[in-house]
């Protein structure tokens, strides 16, 4: 079938679930005793969110940011603090967004690419700017994708309102069954059915099991699409 406008997911989608997990975190949890320990040498955007945990002492506040990770909270000042060192790390070339090659192939095959995640459209962007090719050098392929949404956007990726949202944006809310969206969630899948738009299960190495994947249409490689 051909579809009018693709919409991916990106972890367990288009690159490895285990990217945030095993490349971002402990990359962000090396870097910020260093940071913290040279607050002085650090740029003014850093030092600013730094200085909003309100916590003088180096060893306390290194503590109390590692802490933060360790036990996933979604602290705002930490959410700002990784979206920074993040950027610093994909610039200079250290991170490096493993995207699976046959979803770069699927994003260049195609005119209407658009991406939504739960994490941050600026991440997103980030992301999508540092890919990994295969020659170990990174490719910008924001170029290459359309639009962007989060949840700020267009709201939780397990209610149906969300996807009309996006719909509406793209200007397809009246042909939603010419819109694909990928994702290896079932439940983000069920509510983007539950708005008209054709769904398909993304089988990947390290995707969470789906007892009843008989239900989707699945695929494990994106060469057909």
């Amino acid at each position: 079938m051909n579809y009018s406008a693709l919409v991916l997911d990106i972890e367990g989608t288009v690159c490895p679930i285990s990217f945030v997990k095993d490349a971002l975190f402990p990359y962000f949890v090396e870097k910020v005793p260093v940071i913290v320990q040279n607050i002085e040498q650090q740029s003014k955007v850093i030092r600013d969110i730094i200085s909003q945990f309100n916590i003088d002492d180096k060893d306390a506040l290194t503590k109390h940011i590692l802490d933060l990770v360790a036990a996933d909270i979604k602290d705002p000042i930490l959410k700002q603090l990784q979206g920074y060192i993040w950027a610093e790390g994909y610039s200079s070339g250290e991170i490096k967004a493993p995207v699976y090659p046959d979803a770069v192939a699927l994003i260049r095959r195609h005119d209407n690419v658009y991406i939504y995640s739960s994490g941050s459209v600026k991440a997103q962007k980030l992301l999508f700017g540092h890919v990994a090719d295969s020659d170990g050098k990174s490719i910008n392929m924001n170029g290459e994708i359309k639009g962007y949404f989060d949840i700020n956007t267009s709201g939780a990726k397990v209610d149906a309102s969300s996807y009309t949202n996006i719909l509406k944006d793209i200007k397809m809310e009246k042909t939603p069954e010419k819109v694909l969206f990928l994702s290896d969630n079932p439940k983000e899948l069920d509510a983007a059915k539950k708005a008209g738009l054709i769904t398909g299960l993304a089988i990947r190495d390290g995707n969470a099991p789906v007892p009843n994947i008989d239900e989707y249409i699945s695929y494990k490689d994106y060469s057909t699409l």
